[in-house]
């Protein structure tokens, strides 16, 4: 009987499991506190730059590190922030302004964003949600592939991961279309990807 070797696909399905159970007991332990603390490094990273720079965010789902508290900083100061919006299945994500106070609709898979009528923008900088993060700063999301056709549609935007400090592990399997993030922000401060 051969031993059956992992392909990378169930590799990142095994990944995924852990790396949910680990990221729920973070929000638990912590949730607020961290999105703060995470906010505020990433406010000092952005904060240089020539604004009205135009930050894409995301809508936080679960247990997802929150980045709406870096939005009302960023909104403050100037910025103009977006929220994503699923279009098609197979497309990159469509970014659309959104501010404090303005109206959200349920898109695709209920999560909330801007309303269709909202400006589409395409963002300098990209805050993205994820479940697990490397040292070379290569992210494993859910596996829809809708940050990684949105990354590699606009090579020129900075991307960032927003997560618990905990949610590094020693490797995140890549296949030839995953691109690494610019680096990953968290509570502690903000990971550079390491070649």
């Amino acid at each position: 009987m051969t031993e059956h070797t992992p392909n990378i696909g169930e590799e990142k399905s095994a990944l995924r499991v852990e790396a949910k159970r680990l990221r729920a007991g973070m929000h638990k332990m912590y949730g607020i506190e961290a999105s703060e603390g995470a906010a505020k490094h990433a406010f000092h990273l952005l904060k240089g730059e020539t604004t009205p720079a135009v930050v894409g965010l995301y809508w936080p789902i679960g247990d997802e590190l929150d980045p709406r508290f870096l939005q009302i900083q960023l909104e403050q100061s100037g910025f103009k922030t977006t929220l994503p919006c699923i279009t098609h299945k197979t497309d990159p994500l469509e970014f659309r302004l959104w501010g404090q106070g303005d109206p959200l609709i349920k898109g695709a898979y209920d999560i909330l964003e801007p309303e269709k009528e909202a400006p589409k923008v395409v963002p300098d900088i990209l805050i993205v949600p994820l479940l697990a993060y490397d040292e070379r700063c290569y992210r494993l999301g859910w596996g829809g592939g809708f940050y990684d056709r949105t990354i590699a549609e606009y090579p020129h935007i900075r991307t960032f991961g927003f997560a618990y400090a905990a949610q590094i592990v020693n490797h995140v399997p890549n296949e030839s279309h995953d691109l690494p993030l610019h680096g990953v922000i968290t509570e502690t401060g903000i990971l550079f990807p390491k070649r």
